[in-house]
């Protein structure tokens, strides 16, 4: 018999990206709050099988291969030995979301569903993944979502199921910068930027199709706009995107994916961050830079909506309308350097406000003693 709440994901570190780093923040928050967490994470990068004991909570690695069914066979065999937890969590991911209902009726147990961002795209509209993401949804005492109109939509499509938002929080302490990085992003603007004279902006995470790269900048490069930007890339750039760069001799640099706290001299070398999405949960990346007071440029859905007051605290445009992106850009670049400076410190203070992760703690704590 086991206390405590067993989590099922595939998101966790050593992984990197922004389900990852949500996971192991909520996680690290519930456990200082005295709920043990027993992790179970499927996954190839770490020991296999072996449970190791952390504070308030253990850690199990369970590699996966090409058969679903096998591995998922073999987990139940790990998953057993946590008859009595009080709940258990899915968080994130294919296996997770397939594994967890059937688990939780095993073990006796109740369900919550954290529904992030792509979950929920990827699946609703499969032909293959729809029976996927019901099975979990209705089998669930709870599903969480990081955005309300994610939990509009699930309202709608499933009565009955009880559907609570949780908005994404992040450590503000953690992302205060130092000295060495301000004078870092001083000297990389001076380089870069040709001495400032081109506004510099950056696309942070993983750059795929849903995150609207390419219609951004090929919306900027119509226009004799796109000569005045310098584009800074963190992440993997896929082939119709450097195509796209070299094609319009784009000015950019591009970087790997690298630790969130190395990110931040990155943040500052940037005048504005971009979210140009077609859909999305509420990124990391929007919380980062917010915290940071770097002013955000992003579509007009899910988090940045939420989040962001247009001309106030940022500059929003509808999701893949041209004219209204191309007009947030040229927006930005009008303003004066202090009214690029009151966007930015506009988020910041919101989110310090409304969005950290003791705030995101408390919500997930509640929803789990209310059980």
């Amino acid at each position: 018999m086991r206390e405590g709440i067993l989590w099922l994901t595939e998101n966790y570190p050593p992984q990197r990206g922004g389900m990852a780093q949500s996971c192991d923040r909520i996680i690290a928050g519930l456990r200082s709050r005295g709920i043990q967490i027993h992790i179970i994470h499927f996954t190839n990068r770490r020991e296999p099988f072996k449970e190791q004991q952390q504070l308030d909570g253990t850690y199990t690695a369970i590699p996966f291969g090409e058969d679903e069914s096998h591995t998922l066979n073999v987990a139940w065999q790990v998953v057993e030995k946590f008859k009595g937890v009080k709940a258990m969590v899915s968080f994130g991911g294919y296996l997770s979301l397939l594994a967890a209902p059937v688990y939780a009726k095993w073990l006796e147990t109740k369900l919550l569903t954290c529904i992030r961002g792509n979950d929920f795209d990827a699946s609703i509209f499969s032909s293959r993944k729809r029976k996927l993401i019901e099975d979990s949804i209705r089998a669930s005492e709870y599903v969480l979502t990081v955005t309300t109109s994610k939990k509009e939509k699930i309202n709608k499509l499933f009565e009955g199921v009880e559907v609570r938002a949780v908005q994404n929080g992040i450590v503000v302490e953690q992302w205060k910068p130092g000295i060495s990085e301000t004078d870092f992003a001083a000297n990389w603007r001076a380089d870069r930027t040709h001495n400032g004279k081109k506004v510099c902006i950056g696309l942070f995470g993983q750059l795929k199709q849903k995150k609207g790269g390419r219609f951004f900048l090929e919306t900027l490069a119509k226009f004799p706009v796109i000569n005045e930007l310098h584009f800074l890339f963190i992440g993997e750039l896929d082939d119709e995107l450097r195509d796209i760069i070299l094609e319009k001799e784009i000015s950019y640099d591009v970087l790997p994916f690298m630790d969130r706290y190395e990110l931040i001299r990155y943040y500052l070398c940037c005048d504005a961050i971009a979210i140009p999405s077609f859909y999305d949960g509420m990124p990391n990346v929007l919380l980062e830079a917010g915290a940071l007071g770097i002013p955000v440029i992003a579509s007009d859905v899910d988090g940045m909506q939420e989040l962001i007051e247009h001309k106030v605290s940022g500059l929003l445009f509808g999701p893949g309308d041209e004219s209204e992106c191309r007009k947030a850009v040229y927006d930005f670049m009008e303003m004066s350097a202090d009214e690029r400076q009151v966007l930015g410190l506009n988020l910041k203070k919101e989110i310090e406000e409304n969005y950290t992760h003791q705030k995101e703690t408390l919500k997930y704590e509640t929803i789990i003693h209310s059980l």
